[in-house]
């Protein structure tokens, strides 16, 4: 792949993979391996989670069109070689996170796909990109299952930073693009018409209850989690990586020597 030819986005926003589809591969062992190596990547690359994850799911009998997909995250990691995590040191410490998924998204076995990403100051610290457990028979089943697993890791987030001395005061920002789930975790009265969501997901309400986290509405074309739950255009892909703080290491160097002069 060192001579393949770079591609803009990891995955085609069509994409619909599925265990059977396509012919089984020879050698297991490549198709492992280079996932492998991706999931190590994307430590740092969280805009790679969910194109990552997707692959990671055929590991045991993967065919010949996930391998095709894999081959294509390599030509987009050929073209973003130069490109990190850039954390600015003349911004507020501000803890915000996003929070969305992708209802009924698999192919294989329609379960719902969940990301949220916490950003701190001028990037992303945290993110996740996992597919559910269970299948949701509404989208605002599968919001507010999300924004429990976001609202846990916030808990630990926020202790993490007190520990570090980095104390985070008022409420966490969560920004939804579900107004169902926002409803939801702000008002008891809709709790009687969801009793099929378990009683440890109102986990969140007590949170918003409590002053811990603040969840607020924002459009689709800025919903930054967008880029966890499933496969974007170009522009939205470039848009929502920008937003996670991942530049190029020349964009960088631009606007450090346009700043000196």
């Amino acid at each position: 792949m060192l001579g393949c030819k770079p591609i803009d986005v990891p995955l085609d926003k069509n994409c619909k993979l599925r265990a059977d589809l396509g012919a089984k591969i020879d050698d297991v062992n490549i198709y492992r391996s280079m996932v492998g190596s991706l999931i190590y990547l994307s430590i740092t690359r969280l805009h790679l989670s969910y194109a990552v994850g997707l692959v990671s799911q055929f590991m045991q009998q993967p065919t010949k069109p996930h391998l095709d997909c894999i081959r294509r995250i390599l030509r987009y990691v050929k073209a973003t070689q130069n490109y990190g995590l850039f954390h600015r040191a003349d911004l507020d410490m501000k803890l915000e996170r996003y929070t969305d998924a992708d209802w009924v998204g698999s192919q294989t076995d329609r379960r719902s796909t969940s990301g949220y990403m916490f950003t701190l100051g001028s990037a992303a610290i945290s993110c996740s990109s996992k597919k559910q457990a269970i299948v949701a028979l509404s989208s605002t089943k599968v919001e507010y299952r999300g924004a429990a697993i976001a609202t846990c890791e916030e808990v630990w987030i926020r202790r993490l930073l007190a520990n570090l001395g980095q104390y985070t005061d008022g409420a966490v920002t969560i920004w939804c693009d579900n107004m169902s789930n926002i409803q939801l975790a702000k008002n008891p009265v809709f709790h009687a018409r969801t009793k099929n969501i378990e009683v440890h997901y109102h986990f969140v309400r007590e949170k918003v209850i409590d002053g811990e986290v603040d969840l607020l509405y924002v459009r689709t074309n800025r919903q930054v989690a967008d880029i966890l739950t499933k496969g974007l255009s170009i522009e939205k892909h470039t848009q929502f990586r920008d937003m996670m703080g991942v530049i190029s290491i020349d964009m960088l160097v631009g606007k450090l020597e346009g700043k000196e002069e």
